[in-house]
């Protein structure tokens, strides 16, 4: 999760050197716990100042950053990768999200130079929601509409729209403790 303090300014992504593991080796649709590219790739971002980073294929395609989507925002159109990353609630939250705001939202590939050029960035995760970022390598994004080197309006408005709904328990399960058969609790031990 990329820390509010670090999101109000917007993050700024590394896009590191080391690829994304390959999809022949570790399908990653599914969560897993094979970091070692992502370790990899945060070291690196460190190492130059960056926030986290953001890992392509061999290709050139964006995939994913260490547990987190990615998306970038041209005009109205909001674009998740098509490869390489989870396919997770959070993602298709946001993509639902999108289409409540009258956004474009859809998982297409998302080559590298159209991350750079887009007017906005921002990842996705569960415990973080949308995180707004501000720069991919050194490219400042919205230069066009937000030269300041801070989140975009789009990405703040997803933010917002995204934790009223979690407040209200958007997609949430409520757990009743009372319940001993309540589904969702632990399993007794058989006596």
């Amino acid at each position: 999760m990329i820390p509010e303090d670090v999101q109000q300014r917007g993050a700024h992504l590394w896009v590191a050197s080391v690829p994304r593991i390959s999809p022949l080796s570790q399908d990653p649709t599914y969560k897993n716990y094979s970091w070692r590219d992502f370790v990899r790739g945060m070291h690196e971002a460190h190492e130059h100042g960056y926030d986290t980073a953001v890992l392509l294929d061999p290709e050139g395609f964006v995939t994913e950053g260490s547990g987190f989507n990615v998306f970038a925002v041209k005009g109205d159109v909001v674009t998740t990768p098509d490869r390489g990353a989870l396919q997770g609630v959070t993602r298709r939250s946001v993509l639902d999200l999108c289409d409540e705001l009258g956004l474009q939202g859809h998982i297409a590939p998302l080559r590298i130079e159209e991350l750079m050029d887009a007017d906005e960035v921002f990842c996705s995760t569960t415990a973080g929601g949308v995180m707004p970022c501000a720069r991919v390598g050194n490219a400042e994004l919205g230069c066009n509409i937000m030269a300041n080197d801070r989140p975009g309006p789009i990405s703040l408005k997803l933010k917002e729209a995204y934790w009223r709904k979690h407040d209200e328990g958007w997609h949430a399960t409520e757990v009743n403790y009372a319940d001993p058969d309540h589904p969702l609790l632990p399993l007794k031990a058989a006596a």
